[in-house]
């Protein structure tokens, strides 16, 4: 395979990664949209209940199967929206994983692709909030960033506003003009683990990029 090749077929993975990513995203939004309506429809219905009994109350004996099938009614539907507020209600998952492996695997994955010199200083069982194939896509994706500089990434410990973090920190010679595409998703994962993604200017010329991620 031609180094060409290669590099087609490390961004295809990570476009099918930052597809997941997003339907992982748009399934989360969705489900907090459907539990949000479902609670409003659900204190309709009690109003409803609460109506039957004041008619039961006040209407003669005429009116009781009327006002029965509206309470059986109102029930039935209380027990289908709780059902359906327990399927979307996320499901909570533990998801630290040891940032070691997860370089390492990001490491082998760029062999012979990109002119990388990594400095891990951190330890390697140190978590964050990440996935294992989160932070992998994390490191490849300012890889790629890069993928045609010499570039070097910094493993390290930093006291942030004094609690943990582990930064992640790109330097190269890359200009910081442009969309810089790769680093969306970078972004996105950081974020969703509570951290933050900032580029600046390197003094002498190019481009830092740092990635913050709290320690659990």
């Amino acid at each position: 395979m031609t180094r060409t090749e290669a590099l087609l077929s490390l961004a295809q993975r990570q476009r099918r990664f930052e597809w997941q990513l997003a339907r992982d995203e748009q399934t989360r939004a969705a489900s907090a949209v459907v539990a949000g309506k479902t609670h409003d429809l659900l204190n309709l219905v009690q109003i409803v209940n609460l109506v039957s009994f004041e008619l039961e109350r006040r209407s003669d004996p005429s009116a009781r199967e009327f006002l029965d099938d509206l309470q059986r009614a109102a029930d039935d539907a209380k027990v289908s929206l709780r059902a359906l507020m327990e399927t979307a209600r996320p499901v909570p998952v533990i998801v630290h994983a040891p940032i070691g492996p997860a370089i390492e695997a990001a490491r082998h994955a760029l062999d012979e692709l990109a002119t990388m010199e990594l400095r891990m200083l951190t330890a390697p069982a140190t978590v964050t909030r990440c996935t294992e194939e989160e932070l992998e896509h994390l490191v490849l994706g300012l890889a790629l960033d890069a993928i045609d500089h010499p570039f070097e990434l910094e493993i390290r410990e930093r006291m942030i506003d004094g609690k943990r973090h582990v930064e992640l920190l790109r330097c190269s010679r890359v200009s910081s003009e442009g969309e810089r595409f790769e680093l969306r998703a970078v972004e996105s994962i950081a974020q969703r683990a509570g951290g933050e993604l900032a580029v600046s200017e390197r003094r002498g010329g190019g481009v830092e990029v740092v990635v913050a991620l709290p320690v659990d």
